[in-house]
């Protein structure tokens, strides 16, 4: 009776110790959590936090895809310029501003620029016309852009003007009044798919 009562003490005081133990770390760790100086450490240390969209291209997918959809477009056209080598790496952000503000899907333009240029190596000489502007009527209008980001905008406001508010907005539409090559349309709309994978 007397060993009995003696492991019967000793399970009763160390169940009293868990339970003190446990209250103790819960009451600690509610305290760490609720500090900025916590904050910081975590932010300061998270390997997710990125300054541009530049560097987050360079990221691997997992991290894309904890991104919301909207601040994505931006990476995804970055990685896209990227996987291409083109020098027009570094405007993703400039093609969705483009895009936003004449109210283009945002991945035409990008499209468009690789389709007509391999996004940009294979343009007239010295110039920044990416896109083919202008060439196909034979005035050479496009080539005198001086950015990248000049001809992105002036070719985002000529679409806007020429063919979407004429009715034309797809690039199957679009096709017969911008290039001469009848599949055109195909080789846009897949490059504008695998911006967006």
């Amino acid at each position: 009776m007397r060993g009995l009562l003696s492991i019967s003490s000793i399970i009763f005081i160390w169940l009293l110790v868990c339970i003190f133990l446990l209250f103790g770390v819960l009451a600690i760790f509610s305290k760490i959590s609720s500090t900025k100086s916590l904050n910081v450490l975590l932010v300061s240390t998270s390997k997710n936090i990125f300054n541009s969209p530049e560097e987050l291209a360079l990221a691997p997918r997992e991290v894309l895809a904890a991104v919301r959809a909207e601040d994505a477009r931006p990476v995804l056209v970055e990685r896209f310029l990227r996987e291409n080598d083109s020098p027009m790496k570094g405007m993703g952000e400039v093609f969705i501003q483009a895009s936003e503000k004449y109210s283009l899907d945002w991945r035409l333009l990008p499209a468009i620029a690789f389709q007509e240029s391999s996004v940009g190596k294979k343009t007239p000489f010295g110039s920044y016309n990416a896109f083919g502007w202008g060439v196909i009527d034979g005035t050479g209008k496009g080539t005198n852009f001086q950015s990248w980001e000049n001809a992105i905008f002036t070719v985002a406001k000529g679409l806007r003007k020429n063919y979407l508010n004429k009715g034309l907005t797809t690039p199957k539409e679009i096709n017969p009044f911008y290039a001469g090559d009848k599949n055109w349309n195909v080789k846009v709309k897949l490059a504008m798919e695998e911006i967006s994978q």
